[in-house]
């Protein structure tokens, strides 16, 4: 029999010796919990789970298709370790990568680059993952008897119970250090009962903790003791969250829009939800002088200016802007009191509306929004005992009045992975565990949980049923009708939507590959998920746009050369936003002067494109076209490991897939050639660090190990070649040069696996035009628009 107990209440139980690994449901309080798969679990508890980007899945054509393909069994054995080595520096790195890029190659040294990189070291035994399924545990799991437990009194004074905690906590961590080393049978055993009476102590403790904060909440009648609503289960009739946005503006057809960026600081203020505002701060590090913007008339809107103290530190976050373009907010920590406090104030006076703290001393603001026109947001962490509680809170923005908090789950509410529907009433947070939790602003009630995998898979039967998803973004669209939630799995991206009057969700888009490697060089400081303001489609990581219609990406942006990093582009109606006079450096990497940026607008050649779309359709004479056969010529220079021939092969059944993908057929010898070049040499030189347990300001638990590995990297050009007037009709290269890597074996060839493991997903995302017209007045598709220098 093996015993444990639910992490969620501590109810114990005695399963049989077959349910090892299984996930089973709690009697007590309903929460899955995993069967552990022996007494070393609990060692594996203290230590945090790697996650990696999921790495193509091996072909089944042949048998040896490339060095993909001869992945070496990372094995259950105790001496397993997983490396993550990675690069920072990326200026550095940037340079490296466009000089290597311009010469295919040309012999130039990379230089050595730090990086933040882990090792985790798993323990001996370490237990099986959970399964899918979720088993009801009425059969098989059964109270078990009552363990023993710690009769000395819990002392009263809290400095006393928090430095017991550190003890036993330093004792678990020796305990666990013990397990690591120790193989003889009978220590393990003793060493398993240690940590089963120091977890039961520890246990103790933060339930008295929680005893007494309970009461003291219910005596000050705070309104965290108000218990929130249970979630609305999905089997139960969906109630409509369609919150439309609160200002809807008229766009000129024919923009003008001029606004000098000089002296403007890089962090533009804009609302969390589309509106036609945005404020532009300049560097003053004195005031916030702040100026209001309406795009859509071409006016300024208002101006501020608030004095900042020097006593504060401000949070780094950008200050929020309304949606209606008259309320701004920021926070900060006054240094001395180390109090965490939060300032709204009225654009159309320009006087302070109000100021609050938000929480106890040496509280965390984590996060906060404007909701609305009327409520301020925010996520915060509040010191409880030796650790620290998630709280939600909201407040009159007006009056700074705490209107309700709510304490939850730290899993439950993501940092980086949340949005706030457009009219201010509802939150939705994406977790680690594919699952959306959707709160009311207004009263903070959990509205309803939704796991996403059991979505999706009732939507596509297809791209509905992968293993699991990696979270890439979502956002609302204009009219607060509809959630876009943009995922990438093993072998797709997918973007899908959720029609928030019912709770439908639908698949909009897929491509096979990932796509955000493929629009990564160089990156996007922007949304990777952007609705156009009608609906129509959806700006992917700020360079493909997908037309909902068509389901097809129509048009993609071509980046300013030498930029290091893309400004966020903005959406209108019409056209799009952009900054001038983007790139720092000329392509000799000398410092460019006197630059003069500018936010301008972007015209959409609509015309053409749809005359364009409209030929390709229609299968209209063209020199490449849809269903059209081609053929694929393979040509590979140096490789730093395998065998050029094996190369020749995957590369060649990568992009025959990714031209199937488009409808062509792949035949030898025709007309029509995708040319594939491909070569490599020595990549970053990425330094190496070991997972531990992680600590405080060190959340990863990540030791330098002194040693550096050396990466490789890859070149490769994609040309669509006319054979019989030996013409490029088209082409485009890359360079793929890690910065970061997972390693079970830090070698230089499993790093140069790894690479070309890499590349093949992202070949099967680049954007490769489809249609080529012989008619000039049409435009290739999908049409590359400059974005302006």
């Amino acid at each position: 029999m093996i015993k444990f107990e639910c992490e969620s209440c501590f109810q114990e139980y005695n399963v049989r010796d077959e349910r090892a690994g299984q996930t089973l449901k709690c009697k007590s309080c309903g929460s899955k919990m995993r069967v552990p798969d022996g007494d070393d679990d609990l060692v594996d508890d203290y230590y945090e789970e790697d996650f990696e980007a999921p790495a193509r899945p091996a072909r089944k054509k042949k048998a040896s298709a490339g060095p993909s393909k001869k992945k070496k069994a990372s094995g259950g054995g105790p001496n397993v370790v997983g490396i993550i080595a990675g690069v920072a520096a990326f200026v550095v790195a940037f340079f490296i990568s466009y000089t290597v890029v311009k010469g295919l190659f040309p012999g130039k040294e990379n230089q050595e680059q730090p990086a933040e990189v882990a090792e985790e070291v798993q323990p001996e035994g370490a237990p099986a993952q959970p399964a899918d399924n979720t088993v009801a545990a009425n059969a098989a799991a059964t109270p078990a008897e009552s363990t023993p437990v710690n009769t000395t009194p819990i002392p009263d004074d809290p400095q006393a119970r928090s430095e017991e905690l550190k003890r036993l906590r330093k004792q678990m961590s020796d305990y666990s250090d013990s397990m690591k080393t120790t193989t003889d049978a009978e220590e393990r055993k003793a060493t398993v009962d240690k940590m089963k009476a120091t977890q039961a102590r520890i246990k103790q403790i933060t339930n008295k903790q929680k005893e007494e904060t309970a009461e003291l909440q219910k005596k000050s009648g705070s309104p965290s003791n108000k218990t929130a609503s249970k979630p609305t289960q999905a089997n139960q009739p969906w109630s409509s969250l369609v919150d439309p946005p609160l200002v809807v503006a008229d766009w000129p057809d024919t923009p003008k829009l001029s606004i000098d960026l000089r002296n403007i600081d890089g962090n533009k203020v804009t609302p969390n939800s589309f509106s036609p505002f945005m404020g532009f701060r300049d560097r003053n590090r004195q005031f916030f002088n702040i100026e209001i913007w309406n795009l859509a008339t071409e006016k300024v809107a208002g101006q501020i200016s608030i004095p900042l103290d020097k006593g504060w530190r401000i949070l780094s976050q950008k200050i929020k802007l309304s949606t209606d373009g008259k309320t701004l907010l920021f926070g900060y920590v006054v240094r001395d009191t180390k109090m965490a406090k939060m300032e709204s104030w009225s654009v159309e006076t320009g006087q302070k509306l109000a100021d609050w703290e938000v929480g106890p001393a040496d509280s965390i603001l984590s996060k906060f929004e404007i909701c609305g026109s009327d409520l301020a947001f925010a996520k915060m962490l509040s010191k409880e005992g030796s650790g620290f509680k998630t709280m939600l809170k909201v407040w009159n923005l007006k009056s700074g009045k705490l209107i309700q908090e709510r304490e939850v789950k730290f899993n439950e509410f993501s940092d980086l992975n949340f949005k706030i529907s457009p009219g201010g009433n509802y939150l939705f947070s994406y977790d680690s565990s594919n699952k959306f939790h959707i709160y009311d602003l207004r009263t903070l009630d959990l509205l309803r949980e939704i796991d996403v995998k059991q979505l999706l898979s009732q939507t596509s039967s297809e791209f509905g049923r992968d293993p699991y998803y990696i979270y890439n973004g979502m956002n609302f669209s204009a009219d607060g009708k509809e959630l876009g939630l943009l995922l990438m799995s093993s072998e797709n991206t997918t973007l899908w939507t959720l029609d928030l009057s019912n709770g439908q969700a639908a698949l909009e888009y897929h491509v096979t590959g990932n796509l955000s490697e493929a629009t990564r060089d160089p990156g996007y400081s922007g949304e990777s998920l952007a609705w156009f303001p009608d609906g129509r489609g959806w700006l992917l990581y700020g360079d493909w746009f997908i037309d909902r219609k068509l389901k097809q990406v129509v048009w993609t942006l071509k980046p300013v050369p030498y930029i290091i990093i893309r400004n966020e582009l903005y959406l209108t109606p019409n056209y799009l936003l952009a900054e001038t006079a983007s790139a720092l450096r000329d392509a000799k990497g000398r410092a460019l002067l006197n630059r003069k940026p500018k936010l301008v607008p972007v015209k959409i050649p609509e015309q053409k494109i749809a005359d364009s779309l409209a030929a390709y359709q229609s299968q209209s004479e063209a020199i490449l076209g849809a269903g059209q056969q081609v053929s694929i010529d393979v040509s590979v220079g140096n490789l730093k490991f395998g065998d050029q021939e094996e190369v020749k092969t995957v590369l060649a059944e990568v992009m025959q897939q990714r031209l199937e993908s488009d409808t062509f057929k792949v035949v030898p010898d025709q007309p029509v050639v995708l040319k594939i070049e491909y070569q490599e040499q020595d990549g970053n030189k990425l330094q190496m660090t070991k997972r531990g347990r992680p600590e405080p300001g060190n959340p990863l638990g990540q030791t330098p190990t002194g040693e550096t590995l050396q990466a490789t990297a890859a070149a490769f050009k994609l040309s669509w070649v006319d054979t019989a007037s030996k013409r490029t009709l088209w082409s485009t290269q890359a360079l793929v040069n890690p910065r970061f890597l997972i390693l079970r074996n830090a070698t230089a060839e499993e790093a140069r696996t790894k690479m070309f493991e890499g590349l093949q997903n992202r070949l099967m995302a680049e954007s490769i035009p489809y249609f080529i017209p012989r008619d000039k007045k049409l435009s290739t598709l999908p049409l590359e628009i400059e974005l302006p220098d």
